[in-house]
């Protein structure tokens, strides 16, 4: 019995995860520095953006 190939729409984030998993893995405090940059870039891009919607009205 095959195992079912996962649909078009459901690979590439299928890969993504598999390929984060194997990074966790390999390199773990490579991938904690990347994951805290993201979080940290990712607050100031929602700060930039309540900043701007409050000088709105």
């Amino acid at each position: 019995m095959l195992i079912p190939t996962p649909q078009r729409s459901r690979l590439v984030p299928t890969l993504l995860v598999i390929g984060a998993l194997f990074f966790i893995v390999r390199e773990p405090a490579k991938a904690a520095t990347v994951a805290s940059n993201a979080f940290e870039g990712l607050m100031t891009v929602v700060s930039a953006l309540a900043t701007f919607a409050s000088h709105l009205s």
